[in-house]
C-alpha cells in the first residue's frame, strides 16, 4: 500500500512541477513581449524628437521622395542598439498636409511604423505625428 501511495504522490508532485515550470516560462514571454512594447515606445518617441530637431525643410525633402522611408538605421546608428532591436526595423511615411502659401504655412504629417519579432511571431506600433513649418508652440505670449 505504501509503494502505491508513494508513486500517487510521485505523480503529483510531477504534475505540480510541470505546471509551475510551465507557468514560469509564460510570464518570463509575457514579460519580454511587455519589455519590447516600452522599448518600442522608446524608440517611436526618439525617433520623433529627432525629427523635431532638423528643419522644415529637410522634411519637405522626405515628404517629396518615395515612402515609406526606412529609418532601419536610426537605430542602430544611435545609441539604440542592442539584442532587443536587432530585429526591429522603423518606417515613416511623410505627407504633406498643406503646403506653404503666403497665406498659410506650411504642415506635414508623418506615420512612424516600427516593426519587430518575438519568438511568437511579429509585432507593430505606430506613432502619427505633425510638424508645422513654423515649429511647435505650447505656450501663448501675452501683451500687457
Amino acid at each position: 500500500m505504501t509503494i502505491l501511495e508513494v508513486l500517487i504522490a510521485a505523480v503529483l508532485l510531477t504534475f505540480v512541477v510541470l505546471g509551475t515550470l510551465a507557468s514560469i516560462s509564460r510570464a518570463m514571454n509575457l514579460m519580454n513581449h511587455a519589455r519590447m512594447i516600452t522599448l518600442s515606445s522608446q524608440v517611436l518617441q526618439s525617433a520623433i524628437e529627432d525629427l523635431r530637431l532638423k528643419n522644415y525643410s529637410n522634411l519637405k525633402a522626405y515628404a517629396a521622395q518615395s515612402q515609406p522611408r526606412d529609418f532601419t538605421s536610426f537605430i542602430t546608428s544611435e545609441l539604440l542598439s542592442s539584442t532587443f532591436t536587432r530585429t526591429m526595423t522603423l518606417t515613416a511615411n511623410f505627407t504633406t498636409v498643406y503646403s506653404s502659401t503666403s497665406t498659410r504655412q506650411g504642415k506635414i504629417s508623418v506615420i512612424f511604423t516600427l516593426t519587430w519579432r518575438e519568438s511568437n511571431g511579429t509585432f507593430t506600433r505606430t506613432a502619427l505625428t505633425y510638424f508645422s513649418e513654423m515649429g511647435l508652440s505650447d505656450y501663448i505670449y501675452v501683451g500687457f
